[in-house]
């Protein structure tokens, strides 16, 4: 007997119609159809299924025959199909799992520049990618910096320049007190990215004059202040973004 007629027998002995055997195998009807018909043969995983369900060996499915092992000892074809099965059953499965694993590395990603471009500091503070800097800036108003300030319960935002070269600014929000007495008072914080791990009132005799010197230079700049090598386009990014760079000095003339 051939294939398709083993087929057609085994379904009617194990009582089953070709749409109850579709289901089993998640085919269609017509698929099944085409088997007993002759017109097509099931993939090596339905091949397998199908000996696994009437529990019949490959080589009996397939030839009508058991073929017996080789004095070499090679593995017979239902063994080698049947190897063939998981292996890709395996491969499947590694697939799936790799690209799971590649999403999520995406999906972590995007995650992770969303937050340092949003100022998003409870991500940035789990960020890898970003490391810990120290910035520098004037403190505000009493009246801003206030934890009875309604408005903004004592947080308050700024710009810092991160480095004496000037050319590294960020815009940090954070909570500092009152002022405690300290004259010419400025706050240094230590950052990465927008989370500010920790802040300080210092005084201006403690900071590196060059550091002054930037967010002087940055005061010009944002108030039109002396000469200004800008002009207003230039400007709607510190309204609108959390990182620059920009060498404030070079754009500022006194």
């Amino acid at each position: 007997m051939s294939f398709k007629d083993d087929i057609k027998t085994l379904r009617r002995q194990s009582n089953l119609t070709q749409e109850a055997l579709a289901q089993k195998l998640h085919v269609t009807r017509q698929t099944v159809s085409t088997w007993e018909t002759g017109k097509n043969m099931p993939s090596l995983e339905t091949l397998h299924a199908l000996s696994q369900l009437f529990n019949i060996s490959l080589e009996k499915l397939l030839f009508n025959e058991e073929i017996a092992m080789k004095k070499d000892k090679e593995p017979s074809l239902a063994t080698q199909i049947d190897h063939d099965v998981k292996l890709k059953s395996r491969y499947r499965r590694w697939t799936f799992g790799l690209g799971g694993l590649i999403v999520l590395a995406l999906v972590s990603i995007g995650i992770l520049c969303l937050g340092y471009y949003k100022g998003i500091g409870t991500i940035d503070r789990f960020d890898p990618f970003l490391s810990y800097k120290v910035g520098y800036t004037k403190l505000p108003s009493e009246k801003e910096i206030s934890p009875n300030n309604k408005a903004n319960n004592g947080y308050w935002t700024a710009w810092f320049t991160d480095n004496t070269m000037g050319n590294e600014w960020t815009k940090l929000t954070l909570t500092t007190g009152l002022n405690p007495g300290v004259k010419d008072p400025y706050v240094m914080a230590y950052h990465k990215g927008s989370y500010v791990k920790v802040a300080r009132i210092v005084s201006r005799t403690y900071i590196n004059q060059t550091y002054v010197s930037n967010l002087a230079a940055l005061d010009a700049l944002l108030n039109h202040k002396g000469n200004t090598a800008t002009n207003n386009h230039d400007l709607k990014k510190y309204k609108t973004q959390i990182h620059i760079s920009d060498t404030v000095q070079q754009l500022v003339t006194e």
